[in-house]
């Protein structure tokens, strides 16, 4: 009885093990589904992205400066860990991760060439030959198949709390209306029908017209995007789980307000400081008011919480907060 009791536990453990992989797999948000791509071939796509960017004569070639050279594909693989390229020490230092110097230092590698890498890696990353044409741009041969899982922790909290979870509304103390929605229990007490978005109270009072009485948020504060509505619909329809990715954040190249930070503002700030409702009299709605809080030191210091936190109630990701930082360093340039 007891070696059959230890097997029923093992069997367990092991069930337990394979789902929260299965969901840490789930929930990596890269926007690529290797199974959709075609492959990447090492010595065709790959070992020239490492020779001409790493193995050079300073840097890591024949001498391999560091321990390492990226020469060939059997040096190189010491620095690979096939599958799995977030340990991969080759893949982290490009993408900044792993050192405290971007590599190469002399500038990041294109978004192209870091997703053949981690392509590569995923798909086993092993010393392929190919004849066909360099593949340039790796896309998804199958759109339809592709998911884009929306995970409430990294892409709706923020703009609930932002936008709702705020002083005078549905944060913690005020609650009006009998409403918290400051956090994943708060917006599933009463708010939520998991796997039903139109008898789902947050989904319906979002989605009215900003003249009616129950409009939500209410003016004067902006409302919501349509693509965070569409979000939010996807996720009550997927179950409404409380599910937590990886960022999408990425501080490599350059970093401008166009391609990172519009998008950052908007998430986190613009339900209070935008031309129809500017808390404390600063607006963030475009690319020059911005600025104007950048250049006069606000903006860093209430992100970083050294003045008043914002957005009030939760603080941006170390990485949203290095691409502000990497933006104004790289002089604030708007494309």
């Amino acid at each position: 009885m007891k070696g059959k009791k230890t097997f029923r536990i093992s069997l367990l453990l092991l069930a337990s093990i394979s789902f929260l992989a299965l969901l840490q797999i789930r929930c990596r948000h890269d926007g690529i589904n290797v199974a959709n791509l075609d492959k990447v071939c090492f010595q065709r796509d790959v070992l020239p992205i490492f020779q001409n960017s790493c193995g050079t004569t300073n840097c890591h070639g024949s001498r391999g400066r560091g321990g390492y050279s990226f020469t060939d594909y059997t040096s190189i693989m010491k620095a690979i860990s096939p599958s799995n390229p977030y340990k991969s020490k080759a893949y982290l230092a490009m993408t900044g991760k792993a050192f405290t110097q971007l590599m190469p230092p002399s500038g990041a590698l294109s978004q192209n060439d870091r997703i053949l890498v981690r392509v590569w890696i995923e798909q086993g990353a092993a010393n392929t030959t190919c004849t066909t044409a360099v593949v340039t741009d790796p896309v998804v041969q199958n759109p339809a198949k592709s998911s884009n899982i929306v995970c409430f922790q990294r892409d709706l909290l923020p703009v609930l709390v932002s936008s709702c979870g705020i002083t005078g509304c549905h944060d913690a103390t005020t609650h009006k209306s009998g409403y918290t929605v400051t956090s994943y229990a708060s917006v599933m007490t009463n708010l939520v029908q998991a796997g039903s978005p139109s008898t789902s109270k947050l989904y319906s009072v979002i989605t009215k017209s900003q003249s009616s009485e129950n409009a939500m948020p209410p003016k004067p504060y902006a409302s919501l995007s349509s693509a965070v509505k569409d979000s939010i619909f996807n996720w009550i329809k997927n179950g409404a789980l409380n599910e937590t990715c990886s960022t999408a954040c990425d501080t490599t190249g350059v970093v401008t307000y166009n391609k990172q930070i519009s998008a950052l503002i908007s998430t986190n700030c613009i339900a209070c400081h935008s031309a129809t409702n500017a808390s404390k009299g600063i607006q963030l709605d475009t690319y020059a008011n911005v600025k104007v809080q950048l250049d006069n030191g606000k903006l860093l210091a209430a992100v970083k919480g050294t003045s008043i936190q914002m957005p009030p109630g939760y603080r941006i990701s170390n990485c949203e907060l290095r691409q502000i930082e990497l933006w104004k360093a790289n002089g604030a340039t708007q494309n």
